[in-house]
């Protein structure tokens, strides 16, 4: 089924505004395996520090790219059940506020992992994780 959408990222500010514990963790993550590098890396092998914060920057990134929080407008007539079976098939679960959750352990939660649906009428807004809502179109498009 061929239906219009966009689909756009939110800015580092809304970021924060939205979910800003996952921006501390990326923080306190870098810190953590910067320290790490630094000081116990050394101990244990020879010049591994440049690789080993080259490899901690990129992977960072590209989490912190991948998961960043995006809208998807749908502009063409999409039925709700649809969209339902394929946020289901994807491990998502409707909860009492009407957004939907991943079902994993609450420790391992974040905001930015939730799907928030909007329908104003002949346009369906979702908001959430930028890598689910590219797999959701993926799969609409089938």
């Amino acid at each position: 089924m061929k239906f219009h959408y966009s689909l756009h990222r939110l800015s580092l500010i809304k970021q924060w505004q939205k979910d800003s514990f996952r921006i501390v963790f990326f923080i306190l993550t870098g810190l953590f395996f910067s320290a790490v590098i630094k000081w116990l890396l050394p101990q244990l092998t020879h010049g591994n520090i440049t690789g080993g914060f080259t490899g901690m920057l990129c992977g960072l990134a590209a989490s912190f790219w991948f998961t960043n929080i995006a809208w998807l407008r749908i502009k063409s007539p999409i039925r709700l059940s649809d969209l339902n079976s394929v946020l289901e098939k994807y491990h998502y679960q409707q909860t009492e506020q009407g957004d939907y959750e991943l079902k994993i352990a609450k420790y391992r939660r974040f905001k930015s992992q939730r799907i928030y649906i909007r329908n104003d009428g002949n346009e369906i807004t979702l908001e959430g994780p930028y890598n689910t809502l590219k797999r959701i179109i993926n799969q609409l498009n089938k």
